[in-house]
């Protein structure tokens, strides 16, 4: 499995790798960081990532325009990547919304555990080698 995350605080971030980390022992993964949007795009033109955990606070936007930006992008390119959104904004119409734009999963920071992650990756993984089967 290959990862993304797009978090602006590299502690966040440590912290997100050290619950997959433990997660996802089983499996190899591979990790790829960005601290914000225009970095995130780039490596996603050129790697194929399986999922993307994006923080919903970086330094070009802010909120549901976060999502809004990375799916665009993510059209624009053609590439369907699953997007966890893990952020510290604990605004739960904010979360519904996200939900209703596709989002498949949402984990406030604050609460977060390494089983929240493992759920979350384990749903996608599964997710993807079920369509994997059937194509």
């Amino acid at each position: 499995m290959r990862i993304l995350i797009v978090d602006d605080s590299s502690a966040d971030r440590d912290m997100i790798i050290e619950h997959i980390k433990v997660s996802e022992k089983e499996q190899k993964t591979i990790i790829d960081e960005s601290c914000c949007l225009k970095d995130a795009f780039e490596k996603i033109s050129f790697n194929n990532y399986d999922v993307i955990i994006l923080d919903l606070r970086l330094p070009e936007s802010e909120g549901v325009e976060t999502i809004e930006t990375m799916q665009k992008e993510l059209e624009k390119i053609d590439k369907k990547i699953p997007i966890i959104v893990l952020t510290g904004n604990e605004d739960y119409s904010i979360g519904m919304k996200a939900w209703k734009m596709g989002v498949k999963d949402f984990i406030y920071k604050e609460y977060c555990e390494k089983e929240d992650i493992k759920r979350a990756l384990k749903f996608i993984y599964i997710k993807n080698k079920y369509l994997l089967k059937k194509s």
